[in-house]
Formats: C-alpha cells, sequence, structure tokens
C-alpha cells in the first residue's frame, strides 16, 4: 500500500475512534420506557421575541413567523419556553445548552452522551451507541461533550456514509474478499499507530492508544465475519451521498443518513449538528444574500430578516426528518420509527442576540412510544423559570432512564433535578 493511502487509512481511524472502541456484534434489544431512539436536532440560538409563538396556550401554538412551518407536526408537537440556564447558556456555543453546565473545565457530559451509556448499561447494544453528523470542519467542537471534552461531529456526509455504512457488505460473492481487503488496511493501520506510540509523550500516548483500540476492536469484529462468511450481513443503506460542501446543506443531507442509521438499528442515539456558533457561511437563495450566520443574520442584520428565512427553512428541514421517520417501518416491524423516536430541537443558548440565557428553549416532537402529552393543535408549555435541565432530563426520561446521577448541575434546588411536569402523559 502507498505511503498516501496508508495516511488516509489512519485519518479514517481517527475518524471512527468516538465509535470503534465501544463496538459490539450483540444484536440491540429493546430496553424499559417509552421511546426506543433519541433524535436530536441542534442549532444556535436565535432571536428569543422573534421566535416566540406569543398567544400560545398550554392546548394551541399561535404559530410566529419564524416557526410557523412546524405547524405541519401540531398533532406531535410540544414547545417549551422560558426555561433558565442560570447564567450558564448565555455564549455562542456553550456546551451548556445540551449538558446544564458552562465551560468550566468539570467533567460533564452532554444528554446523547449521558442517554447513550444508560442504553448501553440497559442491554441496548448497537453497532454505534451515537452518531454526530453535521457541524464545522474546520471549526472546534463545542456541542457534544463527554467528560468535558467536545465530540467532534462528522461534517462530511460522504465520511458520514463510509463510517455508518462501512459494515454492510453486499450479498453478490465479494463479502469475502471485501472483508479481507479490510482486515489487510487494519493490520496496516495498527503497525503505524504501534511506530507512532513510541515516539509520543504519556498524554499523547493514551489518546493514541484509544485509537489503536478502535482500530483492534473493529478487526477483531471483521474476523468473526470472515469466519462466517457463509452468511454474510446484506446491504442496508441509503444510496451514496455527495457532501454540498456549505455547512446546512451537508447537515441536511445528515438527517437521510441518520434516519437511514435508525432504519438499521445501527444507532439509539443520534444528533444532527446544523452550522457552528461562530463561523458558518450561508449560501441559499430562500434564506437570502449570502453571510454568516453569526456575525450578519444574528448580529449585523436589523431587522433580522436573514435570521427569520433561516429559521424557517430550518423549521422546515425538521418536519421533512419527521416525515422521513413517519414514512420508514421500525425494525422490529412494530410501527414506524416516528412511533418509536424522540426528536428533540435544542439550542446551544438562549437569546443568540442579547446573549441570554434564561430563555431556552426546546421543541419536542415525535412518537415517543406515547411518551409525550399532546393536543391537536399542538402544545405550548411555559417553563416559568424552571432550570433548563429538566428539558434535557425529560429526554432521558423518555428513553427509560431515571437515574441522572452523574447527569447536569448536581446543586439544583427543588424541581431542578426531575423531568419537566407536564410534558409527559
Amino acid at each position: 500500500m502507498r505511503r498516501r493511502q496508508l495516511v488516509r487509512n489512519v485519518g479514517l481511524a481517527a475518524l471512527f475512534s468516538p465509535f470503534l472502541s465501544l463496538l459490539h456484534e450483540t444484536p440491540a434489544r429493546a430496553v424499559g420506557g417509552p421511546a426506543k431512539y433519541l433524535f436530536l436536532f441542534v442549532t444556535n440560538g436565535t432571536d428569543s421575541p422573534v421566535w416566540t409563538p406569543t398567544g400560545s396556550t398550554e392546548d394551541r401554538i399561535s404559530w410566529s413567523e419564524m416557526n410557523a412551518p412546524l405547524a405541519a407536526l401540531q398533532e406531535d408537537l410540544v414547545i417549551v419556553e422560558n426555561l433558565d440556564s442560570y447564567g450558564e447558556a448565555t455564549e455562542h456555543g456553550s456546551p451548556a445548552g445540551l449538558t446544564g453546565f458552562g465551560l468550566d473545565g468539570r467533567g460533564f457530559d452532554s444528554v446523547d452522551q449521558f442517554a447513550s451509556d444508560g442504553l448501553r448499561a440497559a442491554g441496548a447494544l448497537t453497532d454505534f451507541p451515537f452518531l454526530h453528523l453535521g457541524g464545522v470542519r474546520t471549526e472546534d467542537p463545542r456541542t457534544f461533550f463527554r467528560n468535558g471534552r467536545g465530540i467532534a461531529a462528522i461534517q462530511s456526509p460522504v465520511d458520514a456514509f463510509n463510517v455508518i455504512f462501512a459494515g454492510a457488505i453486499p450479498d453478490d460473492g465479494t463479502a469475502a474478499d471485501v472483508l479481507r481487503r479490510r482486515r489487510s488496511t487494519l493490520d496496516l493501520v495498527s503497525g503505524e499507530l504501534a511506530a507512532l506510540s513510541a515516539r509520543l509523550g504519556a498524554e499523547e500516548r493514551e489518546k493514541l492508544e484509544l485509537h489503536a483500540q478502535s482500530v483492534q476492536d473493529l478487526e477483531d469484529r471483521l474476523r468473526r465475519r470472515v469466519g462466517d462468511i457463509g452468511t454474510p450481513t446484506g446491504m442496508c443503506a441509503p444510496p451514496a451521498p455527495v457532501d454540498a460542501l456549505q455547512p446546512l446543506l451537508d447537515a441536511e443531507v445528515d438527517l437521510d443518513l441518520a434516519v437511514h442509521a435508525l432504519r438499521c438499528d445501527l444507532t439509539r442515539v443520534v444528533a444532527v449538528r446544523f452550522g457552528h456558533n461562530q463561523t458558518t457561511g450561508i449560501d441559499i437563495p430562500e434564506i437570502g444574500a449570502p453571510g454568516d450566520w453569526h456575525n450578519d443574520l444574528v448580529h449585523g442584520d436589523d431587522p433580522r430578516d436573514r435570521l427569520v428565512a433561516l429559521e424557517r427553512w430550518l423549521a422546515t428541514r425538521f418536519v421533512r426528518a419527521a416525515e422521513a421517520l413517519k414514512a420508514t417501518p421500525a425494525p422490529d416491524g412494530s410501527g414506524t420509527l416516528f412511533d418509536q423516536t424522540l426528536m428533540v430541537w435544542a439550542r446551544d443558548m438562549g437569546d443568540a442576540v442579547l446573549h441570554r440565557g434564561d430563555d431556552m428553549r426546546f421543541v419536542f416532537s415525535g412518537g415517543a412510544g406515547g411518551y409525550l402529552r399532546k393536543s391537536p393543535n399542538g402544545r405550548y408549555l411555559d417553563g416559568r423559570g424552571e432550570h433548563h435541565q429538566r428539558a434535557l432530563m425529560s429526554c432521558l426520561s423518555a428513553m427509560g432512564l431515571t437515574d441522572f446521577t452523574g447527569f447536569g448541575v448536581p446543586t439544583v434546588g427543588g424541581d431542578g433535578r426531575l423531568p419537566l411536569s407536564g410534558l409527559a402523559i
């Protein structure tokens, strides 16, 4: 293998590293709790007064110009607003949006990680404990966290496709050759990593060892498949995508990949991040003149017509993802993916214009196994200043998890360590 090919494969191993150390052959099993899948749709903060559906009641949403496209889901949708991060989620890219904590060095986890760990502990073992897609490849990870460290999402849809569906081998008589080639590549990668480890310091060596273990786990998995080549894995994948080379359009493609990953029961927790908190170039005609989400749409325009158009565009994509889930049978044959999935539109902060975190908002949808309390005209809940981590704990509760020890801010009093009241049946 040429050096350039080897380097590319080493890079692919690094790309896999958040997932492969947790790979198992054990088929996924259902666990207790109404919802089976958690689907996170994550964006930046917004212009709160403009987004808010003023005049809404608990059993009827009066849509604003920004979120009107969500009306297509109103029978299966709950908006929660006026939740308070208590000074934590007041900056663009604040980890507090999904963790409850600000960026202060504590070993916190975002809700996707805590949910993934809880599901695995309960016996729901899948190829990927979690999938993070989207974002902006040139920017630092500031949304998903594990032990206080940012986890990078896979921004390129092509890379995401190769990671998620690489294990799907077509039953066309070539499976054995395909698997043996992959094992040969992994052998070379493992050797390269071992040589590199000898030249690194202790901290860097520890990180590299995690990568090496990931590669070894995948090699062991492929070895077992070659040993049982009489029953190769059938193809379970969408058509291969093409990178749009624009972050928001790539994230739109990632939504389709996320739905297919759930359809194949390759994961139970998936998150798609639209853009980045600081640099996200937008050149989409229906949104308006090209500009940067943070510098132009949020802090430059007055009035913020392009931000209104962007929020409508995002709401439409949320609806399309829901419609795709509705059109997809669940892997276990019980209803559709939508029936079994909790969809959550979450944000990194509250009011992005004023840098305030006392007005955090969430959009909940999906069948969620019957977890959500619904109304034909949509439901609107006023959080009345409750801690926003209660909405995150509702996500965990919907997935059947009841022990929140280690998640969020532990010192919150009252009901601050409980799921939101009024959201669930």
